[in-house]
């Protein structure tokens, strides 16, 4: 690295210390690795980059509801992404993740003290995760009390996916589980997708920020008419 940059090995090592001080990699016998998530989707990359203020407070409020020895399913999307990377500063004792999205894939196998499982399926380049209409046989082997979920958007009738095959999956998981937690920024309120993940059941919770007064009326009108909690 000194040769290739044209600075002595001092600069270098004092330079990579410094790095590892902000967290942007870990220092290793004879170099450092990194310890960021590549987000190496420029589509995803650029979702992660809208909102960030509004998604790591949700992503805060979200890490309160994990508890010690949970099983959790932690869906695709920018916003759980986010999640993740508050959850995994401070997990609970004997956490248990459960993804099919290969960025919480690529975030959890950095923290041996955390247990992964993945659901397989058929990969998805434009939402980098596994896709599968046939994994009732999978959810009944592993008992996931609680989901974390991303949308597409919501309204008065239910949760939205962009696609027949995303609604499918988390219809399945979301029936297979007690406690649903929706994680939408403001820009999903009362916004319609392509298709209709499932309607309101009353064991949704969403998890939301940044509320402006007519924002939080009808939020709260529609949490009363659903029997929703509101975060």
């Amino acid at each position: 690295m000194a040769s290739e940059l044209g600075v002595s090995e001092v600069t270098i090592r004092s330079d990579l210390s410094e790095l590892e001080q902000e967290g942007l990699l870990k220092r290793v016998h004879g170099g450092a690795i990194q310890t960021k998530l590549q987000r190496y989707d420029p589509e995803f990359q650029e979702k992660v980059a809208i909102d960030v203020d509004e998604k790591r407070h949700i992503a805060l409020k979200a890490t309160k509801f994990v508890e010690k020895y949970d099983v959790i399913f932690i869906d695709a999307g920018s916003t759980t992404l986010f999640f993740f990377e508050e959850l995994s500063k401070n997990p609970p004792t004997v956490l248990t993740v459960v993804t099919n999205s290969l960025y919480i894939i690529n975030a959890v196998v950095q923290y041996p003290n955390i247990n992964l499982v993945v659901i397989g399926g058929t990969f998805q380049h434009n939402t980098m995760n596994f896709l599968d209409f046939e994994i009732n046989p999978f959810l009944n082997r592993y008992n996931v009390n609680k989901v974390f979920l991303g949308v597409n958007g919501f309204d008065e009738t239910g949760y939205y996916a962009s696609n027949i095959l995303e609604a499918e999956t988390k219809k399945l998981i979301c029936n297979a589980c007690d406690e649903i937690f929706i994680l939408a920024t403001s820009s999903k309120h009362f916004k319609r997708s392509l298709v209709l993940t499932q309607k309101w059941t009353g064991k949704e919770r969403i998890i939301t920020s940044d509320l402006t007064e007519d924002n939080r009326t009808r939020l709260m009108e529609l949490a009363k008419n659903n029997n929703l909690l509101i975060y």
